[in-house]
């Protein structure tokens, strides 16, 4: 079990445990909304379905408390058999009232005990969407939720987006997408090869731009964030022709076009990295997944021969195609270069990571029995960074800490800094030489995490730990705050839908947070900015 966790973990996967989400919406508590109109407010929190009519159909959603949630909207058409990797095409429409008040399966994907979750197919293109249930006056900022993963696993579903829509008083849209093989797969003459899931992405903006309205909903003010691989994927479409228009505003957290890892720096073994690879490179890594799956001969024959086979077969050639492909139509250039170069479109950007990003993947490595320790600390850097482990190592060493973890503790702060840190830092910039860009460090010394942490390892502020602030809990171990934590988690929840709203973070009863260069520390009873670019030993990663 713990092993199969440190996998998600070191694909970045960053996803809330389990549940449905509960939604929060300005709609009409019953009845079925006059064709074609926008949702109206209703009065009452009573029971009862909300009825609203779309381009291809009526969807009932479910009434809770405070919101009205819509899920499994099919944005997308099933890519199954012939369908199979190719690029979304639009969802067929539908006759009656179509049910929207149960969340659909995952994508196809490991799950926590090693084997595929029980959402085994490839008919995933869904979305989810919440909206207040408190009567609007005019249409709500939208925020669209790329989830985290690391392209290979993860769910829109997953994630619980009551408080930040009712309090923020926006939409929220969470989108699942085409990940691993089914999503990053290429192969000669496969048109779309290694950007299936990008791809969906692009779909589901377009399906919001089109259909969101009908929710109450802004169509011209649409926020795309996420987290962690849904960072990277949000910054990867920032830089991809097929998403101008169609995106106000973004938020990355943890995530970037920027992003990459030396060895071992995503775990302990797994070789240095990047979440983009040259759409050739992809290409060959489809061959000899397809030779290995017993599809051999033309292109032609390989890719017919790949679309009978059942979904559990292909799948298990997932783990090599955890990579989004460029040098095509979609990702024209490496993301990376494209940030550099200012080609993308000049939205207000909002950027940042934890504090101690790296401290889950130390926590999870000694669960597994291979911890960080003063003695293998020297060869661990060596395997990175070769002849520059010295100086990493005199800029990091274990002295500075204490206790039994000092050297765990050592090896998470050079990580957390050459892994997120300063790669996000980097991105910042980049685009704060073109457009208003806000950065932040989410620093809650005692941020309750996402994975099991060994008994007394201080948690720190691992990767992902600020989704328990943006996000309810659904399911799963309990996600208890203090109250200087709850304090803390509406602030960032004011900032985010702030940002979704005017593109600013800034508003009533929030600390002022300044654009780049400045960074907003986010800490219980501490937010403030200061200037981060000296921290973080940047300078030593940048030479």
């Amino acid at each position: 079990m713990i092993r199969s966790l440190l996998s998600a973990a070191l694909s970045l996967l960053i996803v809330l445990p389990g549940g449905t989400v509960q939604a929060a919406g300005a709609v009409q508590t019953g009845g079925v909304v006059p064709t074609g109109g926008t949702v109206q407010a209703g009065g009452a929190a009573h029971p009862g379905p909300a009825v609203v009519r779309i381009a291809d159909g009526l969807l009932r959603g479910a009434t809770g408390a405070s919101t009205v949630t819509f899920q499994g909207i099919p944005y997308a058409a099933p890519p199954v058999g012939a369908a199979r990797w190719t690029a979304p095409r639009p969802p067929a429409p539908w006759s009656g009232v179509r049910d929207a008040t149960k969340p659909t399966p995952y994508c196809p994907q490991t799950g926590g005990d090693g084997q595929p979750l029980s959402g085994t197919s490839e008919d995933c293109l869904y979305l989810h969407i919440t909206v207040p249930k408190a009567v609007a006056s005019k249409p709500r900022p939208v925020m669209v939720w790329s989830h985290g993963g690391g392209f290979s696993s993860g769910s829109g579903s997953q994630h619980v987006p009551t408080s930040l829509a009712t309090e923020g008083d926006v939409i929220v849209v969470t989108v699942d997408f085409r990940i691993g093989v089914f999503g990053n797969f290429g192969l000669s003459g496969l048109p779309g090869s290694g950007t299936f899931g990008l791809q969906d992405q692009q779909a589901a903006l377009r399906w919001v731009r089109k259909n969101i309205g009908a929710f109450g909903g802004d169509a011209r003010n649409v926020t795309l964030f996420g987290e962690s691989g849904g960072g990277v994927g949000t910054c990867g479409l920032l830089t991809s022709p097929g998403t101008r228009g169609l995106v106000d505003r973004a938020i990355m957290q943890s995530g970037s076009c920027l992003l990459n890892w030396p060895r071992n720096g995503l775990g302990m073994g797994i070789p240095a990295g990047s979440f983009w690879q040259p759409a050739a490179q992809v290409r060959r890594t489809g061959r000899a997944a397809a030779a290995r799956l017993g599809c051999r001969g033309t292109s032609a024959a390989v890719l017919h021969c790949l679309r009978t086979l059942d979904t559990a077969k292909v799948f298990t050639e997932s783990n090599a195609f955890g990579s989004v492909a460029y040098g095509n139509p979609t990702l024209p250039l490496e993301p990376g270069k494209a940030l550099q170069l200012g080609l993308f479109p000049r939205i207000p950007v909002l950027s940042g990571h934890t504090k101690d990003e790296a401290r889950a993947i130390a926590a999870v490595a000694e669960l597994l029995g291979d911890p960080v320790t003063a003695r293998n600390y020297p060869t661990r850097l060596k395997e990175a960074f070769g002849p520059r482990a010295r100086a990493v190592q005199a800029a990091y060493p274990v002295s500075a800490y204490r206790g039994k973890r000092a050297a765990a503790l050592a090896w998470s702060a050079m990580d957390t800094d050459r892994v997120w840190a300063c790669t996000q830092q980097a991105t910042t910039a980049a685009f704060a030489r073109h457009t208003t860009a806000y950065a932040y460090e989410f620093a809650d010394p005692a941020a309750p995490g996402y994975l099991p942490f060994p008994a007394g390892f201080p948690t720190g502020s691992s990767h992902g730990s600020e989704l328990n602030y943006l996000f309810n809990a659904a399911g799963g171990p309990p996600y208890w705050l203090t109250p200087a934590q709850e304090r803390l988690a509406g602030q960032l929840r004011r900032y985010w839908t702030n940002f979704a709203r005017t593109g600013n973070p800034n508003g009533p009863g929030t600390p002022n947070w300044p654009q780049w260069p400045s960074t907003q520390v986010l800490a219980p009873g501490a937010t403030h900015p200061l200037d981060d670019r000296g921290n973080h030993h940047c300078d030593l990663w940048n030479r």
